[in-house]
């Protein structure tokens, strides 16, 4: 039996360490809650634009909250692809599979939100709404054949977007390594996929989503790819690595599985989360 001075001891021991433990997951979470809707990735050099500009001819877009070109082939009108990169990230992220579209016959659309700010909902749905607006009007475009492409956080943006395509001005989408709900993904790169044990991260998680709802006005429960998946009308291609660790395949059956119009699921062998998954399929 403890001497009641040495049990005295661990308890305070223990009362620091829950306090330390408390604070760390308070300061934890609200940096991670700040840095949630910030864009930490490097911006457009002027070689990237120049690279873009040289696939063709190249029309700037004109809304005041973007910046980017619609890329056309400028003969006759063709199908058109609006592309959305994933977070903290700029359009050459996607320039690769862009590049090999507009060699097939297809213009491309390549932009980025003004500023650091990301958005996971309305906000940026509302933006890819209005770029297909924009775009249609062009004389070069195909307003019949308008599709979409993302990639992650793009990936589950078309699914929102066309979600929303009430007028139904997007022929198709293709969503590649999406997450199906906001809330879990984030939790799971809060645990560092896995190495942090849950009951550990969870109060950094739960300071995280608080903050991040304050003052970034996410809002965590009308966010989820899986739920918009059930409003999309047009047809959907899903594409997944096997291997991606980021976000897990399931996630790709879970939206799958809520589709309820034409829809195909691409589950790559051997590849992870987004480059990896676009090289592999265009292989194949």
């Amino acid at each position: 039996m403890l001497e009641p001075s040495r049990a005295q001891e661990l308890m305070h021991r223990l009362a620091r360490s829950l306090l330390y433990f408390g604070l760390g997951s308070v300061a934890a979470g609200t940096v991670c809650g700040i840095g949630f809707c910030v864009n930490l990735g490097r911006g457009m050099r002027p070689s990237d634009t120049e690279r873009v500009n040289r696939l063709g001819q190249s029309k700037p877009l004109t809304l005041e909250s973007i910046e980017g070109v619609l890329v056309r082939h400028g003969d006759r009108p063709m199908p058109t692809i609006v592309f959305v990169h994933g977070r903290s990230a700029n359009p050459m992220e996607v320039f690769p599979i862009a590049e090999a579209m507009f060699r097939e016959g297809f213009n491309a659309v390549l932009w980025q939100h003004r500023g650091r700010a990301i958005s996971y909902g309305q906000r940026l749905i509302d933006e890819i709404l209005g770029i297909v607006q924009e775009v249609r009007r062009d004389r070069f475009v195909d307003q019949d054949r308008i599709f979409l492409f993302g990639l992650s956080l793009g990936a589950a943006m078309v699914i929102g977007t066309a979600a929303q395509d009430h007028e139904r001005h997007i022929a198709g989408i293709i969503a590649d390594s999406s997450y199906a709900n906001l809330k879990r993904v984030a939790f799971q790169y809060l645990t560092a996929f896995g190495w942090i044990p849950s009951i550990v991260a969870w109060p950094t998680a739960f300071v995280t989503f608080q903050v991040a709802r304050l003052v970034h006005d996410v809002n965590f429960e009308t966010s989820d790819p899986m739920e918009w998946a059930r409003h999309v009308k047009c047809p959907v291609l899903l594409i997944h690595g096997r291997n991606d660790w980021r976000i897990p395949a399931h996630h790709a059956l879970q939206i799958h599985s809520q589709l309820a119009c034409e829809k195909e699921l691409w589950l790559v062998d051997e590849a992870g989360h987004k480059h990896r998954t676009i090289e592999r399929s265009l292989r194949t």
